[in-house]
């Protein structure tokens, strides 16, 4: 049996597909399990030993429209053979490409409609956690889901953790209390979402407040966060790996920190995959379908701004003039949340 799992992106919607894997490769043990991912989500697969093979290709090929290059990925496609393709993503031209692809049973998503091309179609109406979302396709080659096995999964080798080690023996963090600070997020080759992020004078307040109390604080994020970066080093001198690391090398940082304070992002998912400890900070988007799952781990949300959550079912914002959901969340809910999270 040849099974196809086909996801663009983004890092965080790609973790979250790790129990989906995990429990394909239970009931198949023997099958070709093959996952056709965006280039850039791809490291966050790479070690998973329930795979096959990770086919990393690039996301610009949809994002924008680049027909050539859809035909060459159609071309090797088409010479694999696939029996059953799992299409992770909501939008119709997914689950279009499929079909052309000409494998005969396509997995999906029924989002307004969308669900056309499809064999076995789940309605998704974004009331519950995407997680659970993703095993829900699982009847679709009769396995019955188990929605206890939800542990997110990526795996970094002996090489991130020698990174991780000399990283921290550079910036004198051995034997330290360390959190890691996330304050980036939101920007993928989909799209900006910015409005994600809670401010960044507002960091700046929690980790003033953290380093009073004899913690460290380590800033981890990718090169698009480096604005973010700046604004914060300018008002506190703590150490900073934004910009410097590979998701994986990222992964290794996060999981030796004693705690992980981000916003709705890639880098949240890739913490509740290496961390028991995760404070996420919510406005636009909804905790209840993306929030770590975590025992130890607490989202901040306040439910109480009447237009918040307003990501909407099609991936889009309302138009925020203020971002008053995420302003409204002081640097001393955030700080009070961790402190609990450590002394338990």
């Amino acid at each position: 049996m040849k099974i196809l799992l086909f996801k663009p992106g983004a890092i965080g919607d790609v973790i979250m597909t790790t129990p989906l894997v995990r429990q394909l490769r239970r009931a198949f043990p023997k099958a070709e399990i093959d996952y056709l991912v965006g280039h850039v989500a791809a490291p966050v697969l790479k070690h998973n030993k329930y795979l096959s093979k990770v086919i990393p290709f690039n996301e610009a090929i949809f994002y924008q429209k680049k027909y050539l290059d859809f035909l060459k990925l159609s071309a090797f496609i088409w010479r694999q053979k696939y029996q059953i393709i799992f299409i992770l993503n909501k939008h119709k031209l997914y689950n279009l490409a499929a079909f052309i692809w000409r494998i005969p049973q396509r997995i999906g998503f029924d989002r307004l409609g969308e669900g056309i091309f499809l064999n076995y179609r789940v309605s998704y109406l974004g009331q519950k956690h995407h997680i659970f979302y993703n095993l829900d396709l699982l009847p679709g080659v009769k396995i019955k889901p188990d929605y206890q096995d939800i542990k997110l999964e990526v795996i970094f080798t002996f090489k991130e953790k020698i990174f991780a080690q000399k990283f921290y023996q550079k910036n004198n963090l051995i034997k330290q209390e360390v959190i890691s600070v996330c304050p980036g997020g939101g920007v993928n080759v989909g799209g900006q979402e910015k409005i994600k992020r809670w401010p960044g004078n507002k960091y700046i307040e929690l980790i003033k407040k953290l380093e009073n109390q004899g913690l460290k604080v380590i800033l981890i994020g990718g090169q698009q966060d480096q604005d973010v970066a700046k604004e914060i080093l300018k008002k506190v001198d703590c150490s900073s790996a934004i910009g410097q690391t590979t998701l994986l090398q990222a992964a290794a940082l996060l999981s030796l920190s004693r705690a992980v304070v981000c916003n709705d992002g890639g880098l949240m998912h890739l913490a509740s995959a290496v961390n028991e400890r995760i404070v996420s900070i919510f406005g636009p988007t909804n905790p209840l379908e993306l929030a770590p799952l975590n025992k130890k781990s607490q989202s901040i949300f306040k439910s109480s701004v009447d237009c918040a959550p307003c990501y909407n079912l099609k991936g889009h914002f309302r138009h925020c003039p203020d971002q008053k959901c995420l302003k409204s969340i002081t640097s001393q809910e955030v700080f009070n949340t961790l402190q609990s999270l450590l002394n338990n």
